[in-house]
This record gives C-alpha cells, sequence and structure tokens, in this order.
C-alpha cells in the first residue's frame, strides 16, 4: 500500500453558486478548461443526467503521455458539492466546494490519490532532469543498506509530485475562473 497525496487550490470567482457548479460539476465541459491536458474525449457515459451514480470516460494527452480513465461521480449536491471516484488502481477521489461569499463564491477542489512507488515513477515529467537518478532508485530497494536511502528519496519525489500537481491544479482552476468571469480565450484551444 503506498501514501497517499492529497492537494487542494481555490479561488474566488464573481460569479453565481448555481453557474459556477453547472461547469464544475459537468466533467465534459471543465475538462475543456484544463491548461495541463489535451482533451481527446470526455463524456458521460450512457446518456442521461449527472447525478450520484454517473460515469464519465475520460481519454487526454499530457504531453506525449496517454490517459485514459472512467470515474464515477460519488456525490451530488447542487449548487455546493460534487464528488467523483476513479475507476483507476489505486482509485483516487477529486471534492469539488463551491461556497457563496458576497463577492460571488469560492471554488475548492481537493483532490486525494495513493501513490505506489511504481506510479510515482509513471507521473515523473518526461522530461525529467535526472532521470536515469530516478530509475536508479528502484535498484537501492535492493541493497539492505540503501533501503533507508530510498525511502527518503521517495519522500522527497512524493513531496515534489503533490507541489507539482498543487501548481497544476491552481492553474486549473485560474483558467475556471477566468472563463466564468468572461475573460478566458484559452478555454477553447483545448478543445477537440
Amino acid at each position: 500500500m503506498g501514501d497517499c497525496i492529497t492537494i487542494s487550490a481555490s479561488v474566488q470567482v464573481r460569479a453565481g453558486p448555481e453557474e459556477v457548479f453547472a461547469l464544475v460539476s459537468d466533467p465534459p465541459r471543465k475538462v475543456r478548461l484544463n491548461p495541463n491536458v489535451r482533451v481527446l474525449r470526455v463524456e458521460l457515459e450512457g446518456g442521461g443526467r449527472v447525478g450520484e451514480g454517473a460515469v464519465f470516460y475520460h481519454r487526454l494527452a499530457k504531453g506525449t503521455r496517454l490517459i485514459e480513465y472512467r470515474s464515477r461521480c460519488v456525490r451530488y449536491a447542487p449548487p455546493r458539492l460534487f464528488e467523483i471516484r476513479g475507476e483507476t488502481d489505486p482509485p483516487f477521489e477529486v471534492r469539488v466546494t463551491v461556497e457563496p461569499i458576497p463577492e460571488g463564491c469560492r471554488l475548492t477542489q481537493e483532490e486525494r490519490l495513493e501513490v505506489t512507488p511504481s506510479l510515482l515513477d509513471a507521473l515523473e515529467p518526461a522530461e525529467a532532469e535526472g532521470r536515469p537518478f530516478w530509475e536508479a532508485l528502484g535498484l537501492l530497494a535492493l541493497f539492505p543498506g540503501s533501503r533507508r536511502l530510498a525511502s527518503e528519496l521517495r519522500v522527497h519525489q512524493r513531496d515534489r509530485l503533490a507541489r507539482r500537481l498543487t501548481r497544476e491544479l491552481q492553474a486549473w482552476l485560474d483558467a475556471i475562473k477566468a472563463h466564468l468571469e468572461g475573460g478566458d480565450a484559452a478555454g477553447q484551444r483545448h478543445t477537440a
């Protein structure tokens, strides 16, 4: 069993909670605003409406990497809460809350992901400097005297991943804010 990473980001949006919730609870619309990926396909499986039990198919590209998975809505409470769980191994959870404030609303997204050593390695940026070093990290576990060093390096790798994912999440929420406040041209370039 791996360690868990929990990341979170928030933005204040000058728009009503109903409008914000309508966007963030619609994964096909929301993901098109993510500046970190190129959307190949995102759809609600089986048609129907968004709500608890709805399943979404995602096919995205990040750099040269293809990302494909399904997610299921596990909580749907308009206009304040939308939660999904990735049908992946290991699974991930995403909780989106919309909180009214005098200037509009506060949009917060929290993501929780279990990270195994193999997943940490897979999530390393393809162009990461020192990639051979991280590949050699796996070999350290074979030598009893190096296991503590390998463990400490994994903690560093996990923390670095959490910082990168938090930056990417903040950029996504900033793009959603810009779109909802009428200043977004970027959301259009990510459609496929």
